[in-house]
């Protein structure tokens, strides 16, 4: 939840507790039903609140997407921050394996809902800003991973080990350690650590 501003009115603090809350129900349904099976009147619902006031918070649907998909970017960027950091290939590329899978694990539902929903309506999920920026941190993560002018075979097993979210809902049994073993060692198998 965000902190309140020193100074900010009641109505102001109301608004932005209001704001949370739909964020939080609407992730929640997400998780629940997939993006494309929660519509707005179902996040209104679940609160009680009208239409009207979903929207009066949020302009659409991908704009709860948006904002509810910044924090796991924001750490994403650290996580890339972090590996450049380190030398030598095989620890950066640990290190990047690790904390994918650490944050698979953390959001392995939401995730799971996400990479369950209607390929036609991923493409239309996020706006050119956030596509520009997720393909920005890729070749990043990618560059790490390989250096600046990766092979072929190292391309197709970066893109093997970011598709692997679309596989999570085949996962659903594994309990959180039998999953994060499961990943690791698939990743760093197919990155040939």
């Amino acid at each position: 939840m965000a902190t309140p501003v020193r100074g900010m009115s009641s109505r102001a603090l109301q608004a932005e507790q209001t704001r949370q809350q739909i964020l939080q129900t609407a992730q929640h349904l997400f998780a629940e039903h997939g993006y494309d099976a929660t519509s707005l009147q179902m996040i209104a619902d679940e609160m009680g609140l009208t239409k009207a006031a979903v929207y009066y918070h949020f302009r659409a649907k991908t704009d709860i997407l948006h904002e509810a998909l910044q924090p796991g970017i924001e750490r994403l960027q650290d996580l890339l921050d972090e590996a450049a950091a380190i030398r030598g290939r095989r620890a950066r590329t640990e290190h990047i394996v690790n904390g994918f899978t650490d944050f698979l694990i953390q959001n392995r539902r939401y995730a799971a809902a996400l990479a369950s929903s209607d390929p036609a309506g991923k493409r239309n999920k996020l706006d050119d800003e956030s596509t520009t920026m997720q393909a920005t941190m890729l070749r990043r993560a990618l560059s790490l991973l390989f250096g600046d002018n990766p092979t072929g075979a190292e391309r197709l097993a970066f893109n093997t080990v970011f598709f692997i979210p679309e596989c999570l809902p085949n996962l659903a049994d594994l309990t959180d350690d039998e999953l994060h073993q499961a990943l690791r060692t698939t990743m760093l198998r197919v990155l040939r650590i």
